[in-house]
């Protein structure tokens, strides 16, 4: 369960999670890239990461 901050604290641009999602997927999109015949594996492990940070925020 998070905390919320309190009024006088910033608070993060970006989650931890976000972070990590987003790096996976440029790390996909140039793997794509650069191996376009496996576009298809690359884009449904890039899923089964996204869905997995998923069950671990719930």
């Amino acid at each position: 369960m998070r905390v919320p901050p309190s009024q006088g604290e910033p608070r993060p641009l970006i989650s931890t999670r976000t972070l990590v999602i987003v790096l996976v997927a440029v790390g996909a999109a140039v793997l794509t890239a650069v191996a376009p015949r496996f576009a298809v594996p690359i884009g449904v492990g890039v899923a089964v990461i996204t869905l997995l940070a998923q069950i671990v925020k719930d």
